[in-house]
């Protein structure tokens, strides 16, 4: 599965800095959930597609926790290849980028910087990267153990 694609170190310093005592379905079901915002529908989260799941992970690494992040470091992050193309080329990406945040807006997951291209992690993503990661690591016979 996608364990292989984090370290244990990184996943031991994502769990250590949010404990989360709730279930995985209280946590994660409203950002999975449609959302209505001002008269427009928003999709839900899916963090078993390979985009949102990416999304969450780099929403995850403690790196965007204390500083937050911008445009350009989810887009290099999701895209990599929009680094090497033409201005015009990379002028899609970024509004790519621009509607993915819009999409972690709505469901709480981030907030602006009030007077700064930055955004900011909410206790919300904090626990939703935390569970997610955790169900990612775990085999599914572990995680029937652990329920039964």
């Amino acid at each position: 599965m996608r364990s292989s694609s984090i370290d244990k170190e990184k996943l031991a310093r994502l769990l250590a800095s949010a404990q989360v005592q709730e279930k995985l379905k209280e946590v994660v079901s409203p950002s999975c959930n449609r959302m209505n915002k001002n008269g427009r529908t928003y999709r839900g989260l899916n963090p078993w597609q390979e985009q949102d799941y990416k999304l969450l992970m780099f929403l995850a690494d403690g790196e965007n926790t204390i500083a937050g992040f911008r445009n350009k470091d989810i887009r290099k992050w999701l895209y990599p290849e929009s680094e090497k193309l033409d201005k015009a080329e990379r002028k899609k990406y970024c509004g790519r980028t621009t509607r993915l945040i819009k999409l972690l807006r709505v469901h709480g997951l981030i907030k602006k910087v009030a007077k700064e291209n930055r955004y900011m992690l909410t206790c919300t993503v904090q626990k939703f990267a935390s569970s997610l990661t955790t169900a990612s690591a775990v085999d599914i016979k572990g995680l029937t153990e652990i329920a039964a």
